[in-house]
């Protein structure tokens, strides 16, 4: 028998919507391009919301008290037409950099075009703020590390996000300032940086 044709079942943005009712009273904190992220938080937990103009919930982060100081990561979602744009790295930034949070990566580590690993792999690679090695079982901190260690499904390393001691508004400008005549572009293409931010 030859399989012929692959049957997927249509992304799922209506699994975001269940956690809409969770920003009724919280706050606009920023804005980014045209849409607004609100905050609502707890002792135990931090929830970041990104909303479009019509006041759907349209990406969702949120963070569960580990110990130490430290928030992992439990869920990320965006909706399908917002992937691809970089909202899902700016909430961490925001996360990081504004709230000044120290971020553990979740302990899935998924892979996939859309998944932990390369998002991960990617604000390592960027350099915004310190990423370090976390070892859940020794709870040590591992400055030399590759991509390569954390990954390994047999050991007990995470990625730890440092605070920076800028905000992305205060990075942004600094390397506006070193590039002159020169737009800075963190997330996604063909705006300028001026369009993005409201703080």
């Amino acid at each position: 028998m030859n399989i012929d044709e692959i049957i997927t079942n249509p992304p799922r943005d209506e699994y975001i919507d269940k956690f809409s009712s969770d920003f009724d009273d919280a706050p606009v904190v920023a804005k980014i391009k045209d849409l607004k992220l609100k905050k609502s938080e707890s002792l135990e937990e931090i929830q970041y919301g990104l909303f479009d103009n019509h006041d759907r919930l349209v990406g969702y982060f949120s963070l569960y008290y580990y110990g130490d100081g430290i928030w992992e990561v439990s869920l990320v979602q965006l909706a399908q037409a917002y992937k691809g744009f970089g909202y899902g790295t700016f909430l961490y930034d925001y996360a990081i950099m504004n709230d000044k949070l120290k971020v553990l990566s979740d302990s899935t580590n998924t892979g996939g075009p859309h998944g932990s690993q390369k998002l991960w792999k990617s604000l390592y690679n960027k350099k915004r703020y310190p990423i370090v090695g976390y070892n859940t079982k020794t709870k040590q901190i591992m400055k030399d590390i590759t991509p390569d260690q954390v990954y390994n499904q047999t050991s007990n390393i995470r990625w730890l996000a440092l605070p920076s001691d800028k905000t992305i508004n205060e990075s942004i400008t600094d390397i506006q300032k070193i590039m002159k005549n020169r737009y800075v572009v963190w997330y996604g293409p063909g705006t300028t940086t001026e369009d993005y931010f409201n703080f």
